[in-house]
């Protein structure tokens, strides 16, 4: 099927916009794949965002950056060089449904069904030359343990340079220190390899767009406490979120929460919510959803549901220090709260089930997910001590084959049935 959609698409490729099937006219009409007619405006500056970092990989315009979702990418846009995310690739893969045939050439190639999909369905892309070739690939020991091996396996087949940014387990003046340190050093063997002096101003610039991204992305929460919530669940784990990933440090990315706040404050005045009778407020635990196609939002949404916030939008870290840049950006990574101590994640969850008055949560157990699989069921007690119901429902972020839109119906119909029988 791949090799067909190269064929079809290739003759409708024009001006070396991209060589491969990940084309922008494609990108431009994932509006029809499933998301909601909210948010148009940040839709639009999302797609104009990924898809001009695509073809800027394609074209070889500079130094092409294979980075995870974890690593700071205020420090790619600071260094000039062309981002490009594998992780977003594989979300829009499994929306596109290209995901089972890449997944497969993966697994013909000796990757275990056992790691994360996302990487399994990447690595497929790049085997079917869908992927633009990375010069350097960087990534951190957190929180997800398959983007380094993966990441170092693609770099040895490529034959590039591969960073890992070891991010210690507690959060300790020592460890910002450590970390401070290891950032400073790869931006100087970054800006080596370019040939040219790296300029601490591109990277003071890069924290105060970051910093502007924050404080709107901040606001953007804030609305989400209104009945009925004004964003749609699925959209903030999609889109909304691979902005909050990929976007900070860059003009686009504060351009994009300034957009959405604007967006979200309108319908908030209006009264206007993702659920027009809201019935049940919902909180999601894990920073992803299944993005293939499913009925998973929309029929909690029929249902009165709204899935009003989700652990991964929280903003956890401080404004970012010009002053101070190696550390604020360690700062930011180290105070994520799924880092370290489990008590960490489990204190941010009933945190924010009271802030957004939640009913219910749903903590989505994605397949090969070793970090939030673990502490689900710690939560799940945590949670239940404040008679808040827990959903642990199974499933794939990625993979189709491990979703079951029936057995998925049941359980959310059973968990929908026992928040009606608490009110």
């Amino acid at each position: 099927m791949l090799g067909q959609l190269r064929a079809t698409l290739r003759p409708r490729i024009t001006n070396g916009l991209l060589k491969h099937a990940l084309t922008y006219q494609f990108l431009a009409n994932l509006g029809r794949f499933g998301y909601s007619n909210a948010g148009r405006r940040t839709q639009g500056i999302w797609l104009d965002f990924t898809a001009g970092q695509l073809k800027s990989a394609w074209q070889g315009e500079s130094l092409v950056v294979w980075g995870n979702a974890f690593f700071p990418f205020e420090l790619l846009y600071a260094l000039d060089v062309t981002p490009h995310r594998p992780e977003t690739m594989a979300a829009l893969a499994a929306k596109f449904g290209l995901n089972r045939e890449a997944i497969a050439c993966a697994e013909s190639d000796c990757y275990s069904p056992d790691v994360c999909s996302f990487y399994r369905c990447a690595v497929g892309l790049d085997m079917e030359g869908l992927l633009p070739r990375p010069d350097i690939i960087v990534a951190t020991s957190c929180l997800c343990d398959g983007a380094g091996k993966v990441f170092h396996n693609l770099s040895r087949q490529y034959g590039c340079d591969f960073f890992l940014l070891d991010v210690p387990y507690h959060d300790t003046p020592d460890a910002r220190r450590y970390l401070a340190g290891q950032l400073e050093e790869l931006t100087l063997t970054i800006a080596k390899k370019q040939g040219k002096p790296f300029k601490i101003d591109r990277l003071i610039e890069a924290l105060a767009l970051s910093n502007e991204a924050r404080e709107y992305l901040i606001k953007a929460n804030a609305l989400r406490k209104a009945v009925p919530c004004p964003l749609p669940g699925g959209d903030a784990i999609s889109y909304v979120l691979d902005m909050q990933f990929f976007g900070p440090g860059s003009p686009a990315g504060a351009r994009f929460f300034k957009t959405l706040y604007e967006e979200l404050r309108g319908r908030v005045d209006k009264g206007r919510g993702a659920v027009l009778e809201e019935k049940y407020r919902l909180l999601w635990m894990h920073y992803i959803k299944p993005y293939y196609p499913n009925d998973i939002f929309n029929y909690l949404e029929s249902k009165g549901a709204s899935v009003c916030f989700g652990e991964a939008n929280h903003v956890y870290w401080e404004p970012m220090d010009p002053g101070r840049p190696f550390e604020s950006l360690a700062a930011k990574m180290l105070s994520n709260p799924s880092v370290g101590p489990l008590e960490r994640r489990a204190g941010l969850a009933l945190k924010l089930a009271e802030t957004y008055r939640v009913d219910g949560v749903i903590n989505f157990s994605h397949w090969g997910c070793r970090q939030s699989s673990g502490g689900e069921y710690v939560i799940r007690d945590v949670m239940q001590k404040k008679g808040i119901p827990v959903l642990i429902l199974d499933g794939d972020g990625a993979d189709s084959r491990n979703y079951s839109k029936e057995q998925t119906r049941l359980r959310l119909e059973a968990f929908l049935e026992m928040l009606e029988a608490k009110r």
